[in-house]
């Protein structure tokens, strides 16, 4: 299974766009608190819309509600830790305010782990699954309506989102032995074609204007469906509907990526030319240790035909430094290989055991077991490489036109992605939301590029 890149919670957060604030006493009043990965933030933007479908309204702090949902990860032990953390600050309110209701919810609860909580988190009433929306909207007390269709995101908000990651499957048939995320989201399983198509067109017709379709293995959609269609086929489903803008997914892996995707991302226009594709390790041992199921030579060639066919492509990728067995000489085989594909984005993570995968048994073993001292002078030795890489790619952007969809403002300033999501940055009096923007770059940097807007682009 990939993990989705983890999203930091400050950034989450801005992800998730609030109503204007109103007169909502505190019982009417709710928090989400969010941390992990593109899946967490879509379910929680659809645990938002539906409780305000159904009468309740944002808190800023989880002191003013009556209703607190912590949206929780696992994939990482600092990801629990911030959760166990903010968990104790929470103990404060419900000492305020004993009828709080208090739920976490996602990958840290897991099918077989949910008594195990309940004995340590005595503050938090009620525990729920990953991805289980319904679920914790009917623990949200007194409803004052109903909900009249299936919750999407930013059904009821005042100022929709340009983006909008859209779920298309949940949980994972993988067994990476790295990954907890099969543990604790279950088996994979595919949403209909026609489900997803009908949402996508309800979300752009509320004003989003670039979609992303989600999934642990974004590539492997639709295997488990009735005439097993797949993501190519659902890439056209989607494509030509009226307001859509621009198209992406992810996260996929290199045993799924074929051809017909390929070939597909490159026919349609609204796809965006970029592709998540995490590696994890530039040596076979470790990816055999990983049971990634490749060679470093079938990426290497899957990347061949990715670039034969898209030139311009944007390639990311996940690196985990630190696995249990990596050696030297598979640490190098890691940074040769980046430092041969040149990803535009590496995102690089010290190995964190996870309880109950393969690779928390082998850290048992003082032979495999790797040093945290290790593990950080790695992911720094790779970060590095990538600053310069990229440093270097930005600067080919130098005095060029790129077309940049506006999310919004950010300190004053309007922020957007280029087709190659490549952050964005320009100043205008005009309001450019939602809109398309030729911004000509005055300069770079290696995260984003800044410019001056020459023009607004067009729609194909």
């Amino acid at each position: 299974m990939e993990e989705l890149t983890l999203i930091p919670k400050q950034q989450a957060e801005t992800l998730l766009p609030r109503p204007s604030r109103d007169t909502t006493p505190r019982d009417r009043r709710y928090y989400v608190w969010t941390v992990g990965c593109q899946m967490n933030v879509s379910d929680s933007d659809r645990l938002e819309s539906a409780l305000q479908g159904v009468g309740y309204a944002p808190a800023d702090k989880a002191d003013d509600a009556s209703f607190i949902v912590l949206n929780s990860c696992s994939v990482r032990e600092s990801a629990e830790a911030r959760i166990i953390g903010k968990l104790g600050e929470l103990q404060r309110v419900k000492r305020n305010n004993p009828d709080t209701k208090i739920v976490l919810w996602g990958c840290m609860v897991g099918p077989n782990n949910q008594s195990i909580f309940k004995e340590k988190l005595p503050v938090v009433d009620h525990f729920v699954s990953p991805s289980a929306v319904d679920e914790v909207l009917s623990l949200a007390p007194n409803p004052v309506y109903q909900l009249e269709e299936p919750a999407l995101p930013m059904a009821n908000w005042e100022h929709p989102p340009v983006s909008v990651h859209v779920p298309i499957q949940y949980g994972c048939n993988m067994s990476c032995a790295f990954c907890v995320i099969p543990l604790r989201r279950g088996r994979e399983q595919s949403r209909p074609l026609a489900e997803v198509v009908e949402e996508v067109r309800r979300i752009v017709a509320r004003g989003a204007k670039e979609i992303t379709l989600l999934g642990q293995i974004v590539d492997s959609w639709g295997h488990d469906l009735p005439g097993r269609p797949d993501l190519a086929d659902l890439l056209r489903g989607v494509h030509d509907m009226p307001g859509l803008v621009r198209l992406r997914f992810l996260t996929s892996h290199p045993a799924w990526m074929t051809d017909k995707l390929i070939a597909t991302m490159n026919e349609l226009p609204r796809c965006q030319p970029e592709i998540n594709l995490p590696v994890q390790s530039g040596h076979d041992a470790m990816l055999k240790r990983m049971r990634r199921g490749y060679t470093v030579q079938r990426y290497r060639d899957l990347i061949e035909r990715i670039r034969g066919t898209m030139p311009d492509i944007s390639l990311t990728t996940d690196i985990i430094v630190g696995h249990p067995g990596e050696t030297q000489a598979c640490f190098e085989g890691t940074r040769e290989l980046m430092q041969e594909i040149r990803f535009d984005k590496v995102h690089i993570a010290a190995f964190s055991a996870r309880p109950g995968t393969r690779a928390a048994d082998m850290e048992q073993d003082a032979e495999l077991a790797i040093s945290e001292e290790t593990k950080h002078a790695r992911r720094i030795e790779l970060e590095r490489i990538q600053e310069h890489i990229v440093t270097e790619s930005s600067a080919q952007w130098l005095d060029k036109t790129v077309e940049v969809l506006v999310e919004g403002e950010s300190r004053g300033r309007w922020r957007g992605r280029s087709p190659w999501n490549k952050l964005v940055f320009f100043d205008d009096r005009d309001d450019w939301t939602g809109r398309l923007a030729l911004v000509h770059v005055t300069s770079t940097s290696p995260w984003s590029l800044q410019g001056h807007v020459i023009g607004e682009g067009t729609t194909h």
